[in-house]
Order: C-alpha cells, then structure tokens, then sequence
C-alpha cells in the first residue's frame, strides 16, 4: 500500500534511483550469495513500477485512450538496447569516441585473460536507469494536481475530462471494505490467473532464448545479437494490438472488442509456438522465425493491464488488484524457466509445451472474463435509470468501487 500512501511518481522515482544503483554494485559482485542477495533487491524495488504506471495513466486519460498509452509505454525495445551493449562496448573515452569516432571495440571482441567483462554490462544498463530515474523525478507529476507545467484552469480540464472513467483519481485513505472486495470479486481472480498464464513465455522465452537460438546453431556472440528481434516483434504487438483497441474505441465506440484482440494475439503466439515445437531441427531459419513470433504474447498481456486500470475503481480496489497483477507476473516469471531442462536443449520439448499450455489457459480464463463483464453490464443496464449520461453528481469522484457504483461499465 505504500503507492497509496505516499506520492506515487516519487516513489517510482526513487525506487529506480536504487535499483540503478544496485544495478551498478551487482558489477562488483564477488560470489553467487552476493549476486542473489543484489536480485532479490532489484526485485523488491521493481514492485512498485508497473502499478504505478497503471495508477498514473488512470488519472491522467479517458478509459479509450488508455489502452494506446499503454501499448506505448511497454514495449520490448529494451531488448534494442541491451543485446548490443551484450555484443559490444565502448571503451572508456567515450568522449573521444563520440567526437572522433574512434576507440570504440566489441566486449565479445575484447580478448586477453581477464573474466570481469560481464561487469560492464551491468554499470552500462545501471548508469542508464540512474540517469532516466532523475528525469523522472523532476518531471512526472504526481496526479493532475500537482502538475506544475498546467494551470489553475488547465488542472480543472485535467480532471474533469477523465470524469466519464467514473474511477475517480486519488485517495490517500486505506479502506477496508475495498480491500476485501478486491480479494472477493471474481474479476479480480480471473485477471490474475490470465496475467499468470500469459506470462508464462515471457519467463521460459526471456530466460533462454539466447540458449535456443545457440542451439540453432549459431555462436554465444551471435546468439547474444539475434536476441532483438525478439523485442522488436514485441514492440511490434504491444502498437498493434494496443493501437487496434485505440482504433476500435474511436470509431466503433459501441463495439466491446478488448477481449476480442486478445484472443487474435495470443492466437498468433500460439501459433508460432506451435511451429517452433514442431519444425524440424536443420529449418533454421523457419525455427528461429517462429521464435521470433512466438513473443507475440507481449500485446495481449498489455491490453490486460489496460483492463484492470479501467475495470477497477476504489482507489484502495486499485491499488490492491495492480498489486495482485505485479504478483501474477512475478509468478509466471519463476514458473516459465522450470520447464526449459538442460537435458532436453535445443528443443525444449517441454518448456515450448508448457508455453502452449499456458496459450491454452489464457484463452480459457480471458473468455471467462468477457463473459462475466458482459453479465454485469446488462444486469446494470436493467438497474440503471442514468444509464448513458456523462454526469452523476451521486458518484462522481466519490472514490466509490466499481460494484458500488451502478452507473459504471466494464469493458471487455
């Protein structure tokens, strides 16, 4: 609860600030207890994150153009990032590299006796985060509010355009009774088992994908490299996928097709999988595509938290049901890697069935959920009196739960 109670864009902040930090001591790490003492950290801190980004976004945008934000905001464009710093490195005069283009040398180039090269990567992607995590401490505002770039009038706008949400914007009161009816309500159970289920590739495909591509055939540097495209077919789904609910949303605004294009997305990943636990060992070329696609997981998973931040109201509802989320992916994230086994490399016969499984739930429990949104809102329809109006003065920024509230709609 700690992103209720304290400001919440600080709080990402400095939990950045840190896990940069660490970041950068992992690269003097001596031993094995150390390294696990330093992840166990850098997961803490990475906690508050991803529901924080999901309570920012609530308050900023309408339920329709969240959905593009978010798709913009996760994306796999760090794997851009990361796998070329893993295939080469500047040398420390980067000052004179950058203005005389010289003295610049591949880490998987470098040669000689040292083992400390790992290192850089890790004070390379650590300096990054320490950077970013300052500009995002001086510039992301904490709610609508506090935003000092808008104006008295300009803040009024800010929050009443996100009133047709009916989930309010911020509440610093820890509530009870909206706590246990996240723990009780259905939805939230079905959304936390679908973010399970979903991110069960992204824990087996992250972890190894750099061994499955090796075992391809290709050399560790090469492998490293060959692991972008990976985040680049993610990226590619998150715009899509994310951009077709935008679309959707502007101009068949009466059309509930969220869940709809999370079923074609996890379709096409399960698809890929299909092929990549079926092709043959020498199509190299046609396996390693299939991995590729395989990532496709990445844009359904984005329009599910896109779901929770619009489906969920109670600002203690909220926060409780993003946590519950950020723990489903923790959980598919220990459980993915389990099913890759050693002895069964390159294939993975059981790692890729286990992905497919996971296909196979996502769709099963993403289906349940349309149905039981779908069940809700024509019961609400038939209560409803107001049901279609912009304004509710009995509701409005009452901090009220969705089930409190009778004039809310859940999309689906």
């Amino acid at each position: 609860m700690i992103l209720q109670r304290l400001p919440i864009a600080k709080t990402m902040a400095i939990a950045q600030v840190i896990w940069g930090i660490i970041l950068i001591g992992t690269g003097f790490a001596q031993n094995f207890p150390t390294m696990i003492a330093l992840r166990l950290l850098l997961g803490i801190l990475e906690a508050p994150i991803i529901p924080g980004n999901l309570l920012v976004l609530s308050m900023w945008y309408t339920r329709s153009e969240q959905s593009l934000r978010y798709g913009l905001m996760y994306t796999g464009l760090s794997v851009c990032f990361t796998g070329p710093i893993g295939y080469a490195y500047v040398l420390p005069y980067v000052a004179f590299a950058l203005l005389a283009c010289v003295n610049i040398i591949s880490i998987g180039f470098i040669h000689g006796d040292s083992p400390e090269i790992w290192r850089i990567f890790f004070w390379i992607t650590g300096g990054m985060t320490v950077v970013w995590s300052l500009v995002l401490g001086l510039f992301l505002p904490d709610n609508p509010v506090k935003a000092k770039f808008l104006s008295e009038r300009e803040k009024v706008i800010a929050i009443d355009r996100v009133r047709v949400n009916q989930t309010g914007i911020e509440n610093k009161k820890f509530k009870k009774a909206q706590f246990i009816e996240a723990m009780l309500d259905p939805k939230t159970w079905l959304m936390f088992f679908f973010n399970v289920w979903v991110n069960v590739p992204n824990g087996g495909l992250t972890n190894f994908s750099p061994l499955i591509i090796k075992g391809l055939g290709y050399t560790s540097q090469r492998s490293t490299l060959l692991t972008m495209p990976c985040g680049i077919m993610q990226t590619v789904s998150s715009y899509l996928c994310n951009g077709s609910v935008f679309l959707a949303a502007k101009y068949l605004p009466k059309l509930q097709l969220r869940g709809c294009i999370i079923i074609f997305g996890e379709l096409v990943g399960m698809i890929a999988s299909t092929f990549l636990y079926t092709l043959p060992l020498n199509n190299l070329h046609g396996r390693l595509g299939a991995m590729y696609v395989s990532y496709f997981y990445l844009g359904p998973y984005i329009i599910s938290l896109s779901l929770v931040g619009a489906n969920v109201s109670g600002h203690t509802k909220k926060v409780t049901v993003n946590a519950m989320i950020f723990l489903a992916y923790c959980i598919s994230n220990i459980i993915g890697p389990q099913f890759f086994k050693s002895d069964q490399a390159p294939l993975y016969p059981l790692g890729i069935g286990a992905i497919l499984g996971s296909y196979v739930l996502s769709l099963t429990t993403i289906i349940l959920y349309m149905m039981t949104c779908w069940f809700d809102n024509k019961r609400r329809d038939a209560r409803d009196a107001a049901a279609g109006e912009r304004l509710h003065a009995d509701t409005d920024f009452q901090d009220l739960t969705d089930k409190e509230n009778i004039h809310f709609r859940y999309l689906w």
